[in-house]
């Protein structure tokens, strides 16, 4: 059986066509030319296809003999990204996608794409846990060309009868990535980011006119000149949490829904096993690094849990990994990491 992984070289891409191999998969790895190529031991494992999702004619060449697709190619947020990058790419790109797959003369089993919890929109604590049947109300582009991606595969399905299923993501994290989050530097990183997206940022649909997160940070953090962990608080000092996923439990995840007749025609979030909350990653980070922490109440709570109650009924979905075991994994595969570069 032949897969077709696009974004076969990113994160979540890569992870899966390895272990698509492990278990028996012929994987084709659709990557964009002149783009980022999986590794060399990855790329003796997968067939390599070049093929840019806005080239019709390469996106069916690539698609030839294949029985799944995994739509994991997205233009995600980086920065202050064209809004025509999102559209190009996630939306104008799924549908060239759709319709050269739809045109087969073999009928795929199914169409996994992956979407995101951005879709939801912003996070309010009221809401959640935010189950599949939560309003769909994004509030940033990359949520809306998600979205739009969502509503095409359900046209297709309609249309074409396209055996499809839906994947929302998590804040999708690979273990390495783990020793720096939490701490001043990609706190103060990660609210620049928002406050410059301005009305891109699903963040900043939470806040009033005047708010100033970055400012409230500085002052609370001072002019520190090593990296502690951080505890934002919002105007109540309930910690902040957020739900990442590991990219693991990511793949875990996808090879269900490819897998599971339960799966076709559905939606799913996946997520890790539960919220990570920046008082209990301030610990982590403690009892690893001996970091210190430092607290900064912002004008604005964000609290956002992923209910992946669906995917643990239908599919068999069992998340492992929470932000301890995520930066524990780092550490034993990098004892180098175990004294991370202060600011």
């Amino acid at each position: 059986m032949t897969v077709l992984v696009t974004g076969v070289a990113g994160r979540v891409g890569s992870l899966l066509a390895d272990e698509l191999t492990r278990a028996g998969y012929d994987v084709r790895g659709m990557v964009r030319p002149g783009g980022r190529a999986p590794d060399d031991a990855l790329a003796r494992k997968v067939e390599l296809v070049e093929a840019s999702l806005g080239d019709t004619a390469a996106i069916e060449k690539a698609l030839r003999g294949v029985d799944t697709v995994v739509h994991l190619a997205a233009q995600i947020v980086i920065g202050d990204s064209p809004v025509d990058e999102y559209y190009d790419t996630n939306v104008l790109g799924t549908l060239r996608l759709l319709e050269a797959t739809a045109g087969q003369a073999s009928p795929v089993r199914r169409f996994v794409y992956a979407s995101t919890d951005n879709t939801y929109g912003p996070a309010r604590p009221a809401a959640n846990p935010i189950t599949e049947k939560h309003p769909q109300v994004p509030g940033d582009y990359y949520g809306t060309s998600k979205l739009l991606g969502e509503t095409l595969v359900r046209n297709y399905q309609r249309l074409y009868g396209l055996p499809f299923t839906i994947l929302r993501y998590g804040s999708v994290v690979a273990p390495h990535e783990t020793v720096g989050l939490f701490r001043l530097e990609w706190v103060r990183a990660f609210l620049t980011g928002h406050v410059v997206a301005g009305k891109r940022s699903n963040l900043c649909g939470l806040l009033s006119p005047g708010d100033d997160p970055v400012g409230a940070l500085d002052e609370a953090t001072g002019q520190r000149d090593d990296n502690p962990a951080v505890v934002l608080t919002g105007p109540d000092r309930e910690p902040w949490a957020i739900h990442l996923t590991d990219v693991r439990d990511v793949v875990a995840g996808t090879l269900l829904a490819m897998e599971h007749p339960g799966a076709a025609g559905e939606a799913f979030n996946i997520g890790g096993p539960g919220t990570t909350t920046f008082t209990a990653a301030a610990e982590v980070l403690n009892r690893h690094f001996g970091t210190g922490t430092v607290v900064a109440r912002l004008p604005v709570k964000l609290a956002f849990e992923l209910s992946t109650d669906k995917a643990r009924r239908v599919l068999g979905y069992a998340p492992k990994w929470d932000f301890d075991g995520m930066l524990t994994t780092a550490l034993s595969e990098s004892p180098a990491r175990s004294v991370p570069a202060s600011g």
